[in-house]
């Protein structure tokens, strides 16, 4: 065995200095192959510890616990400790395609909620081939279609169409309505029954989660008063839920063209893709009620979702 010195001395100018082991050959008037020797026996005798430190390793922790927690059946985490906001949104939405686009197959029947979120996710979707046989439905009316129509469901419906070279039933109807007459009215003609028919078939749906604040401001007091006095911390497919995941009634469903409450137990693969944190109670509330399975996000808001779960 070597001189405990001498060892230290190899290895601080191996690792510390980062000097080549030829160098140290030189340095140190030995041959090449001892100085390797050297360095194997620093590392044997603990000397020198080696710790990597992988990006992937909290977030693949960050997946099991959080799939555990709250029985998903698969949960991306994008690791985004060192990142921006906009790098941030970037990673979740690329992790997002990357994961609809390795699902879906001739006999999905796809739905898309409205949103920045699943509309990025979309554009970036990258098909290694059409999927002529793929069916696309809307399940809820228009509501931003005026003020931001990139990030509606009718249009980022007709993106993944155009993508997967498949067919897309369009709803062409408002999200909310003035009154539970026009709403009736509206669902009674044909085309609209027939696509809303439709959500029977869905096997697949990639949706974000909205807090109250975004409905504050589409809604009257009157309307919204209600919903805080419940404890509606989130909304998803036009549905309010509390921080437990309980679907609180409304009046307001009588006014909305939205899918059957039923879609958060028939549809197979519930995603939802979350990349703001201030939505991370609403998250919470959708995950407790079970209203999605698969979750896509980034490893800050799974470690807040984890803080906030505490007992």
């Amino acid at each position: 065995m070597a001189d405990i010195g001498q060892l230290l001395t190899v290895a601080r100018m191996y690792y510390e200095q980062e000097l080549t082991q030829q160098e140290i050959a030189d340095k140190l008037y030995l041959s090449r192959s001892h100085v390797s020797r050297m360095i194997k026996e620093a590392k044997t005798l603990g000397i020198v510890e080696i710790i990597i430190k992988s990006p992937f390793e909290s977030h693949v922790s960050l997946e099991k616990i959080l799939t555990d927690r709250f029985g998903l059946e698969k949960v991306l985490v994008a690791y985004t400790e060192s990142s921006g906001p906009r790098e941030e949104f970037n990673s979740v939405c690329n992790m997002g395609a990357s994961y609809l686009n390795s699902v879906l197959t001739n006999d999905s029947v796809l739905a898309v909620s409205k949103g920045k979120t699943v509309a990025t996710s979309v554009e970036n979707l990258k098909p290694s081939k059409t999927l002529p046989d793929m069916r696309l439905v809307q399940l809820a009316g228009s509501l931003d279609s005026i003020s931001t129509p990139g990030i509606d469901e009718m249009f980022i419906l007709q993106r993944v169409a155009a993508l997967y070279g498949c067919e897309c039933r369009r709803l062409l109807v408002p999200y909310l309505l003035d009154d539970e007459e026009s709403r009736t009215l509206i669902c009674r003609q044909n085309s609209t029954r027939e696509v809303l028919q439709c959500s029977k078939d869905v096997n697949i749906f990639i949706s974000g989660v909205d807090t109250l604040l975004y409905w504050v401001e589409r809604l009257s007091e009157k309307d919204t008063n209600p919903l805080r006095k419940q404890g509606v911390v989130g909304c998803m497919w036009g549905y309010f839920f509390d921080i437990n995941g309980n679907i609180i009634d409304t009046p307001l469903y009588n006014r909305m063209v939205i899918p059957p409450r039923s879609i958060f137990q028939s549809v197979s693969t519930r995603i939802c893709i979350a990349s703001d944190r201030f939505k991370t109670k609403a998250l919470l509330g959708a995950l407790r009620g079970g209203l999605c399975n698969v979750l896509v996000t980034n490893s800050q808001i799974a470690s807040q979702l984890l803080n906030l779960d505490r007992p």
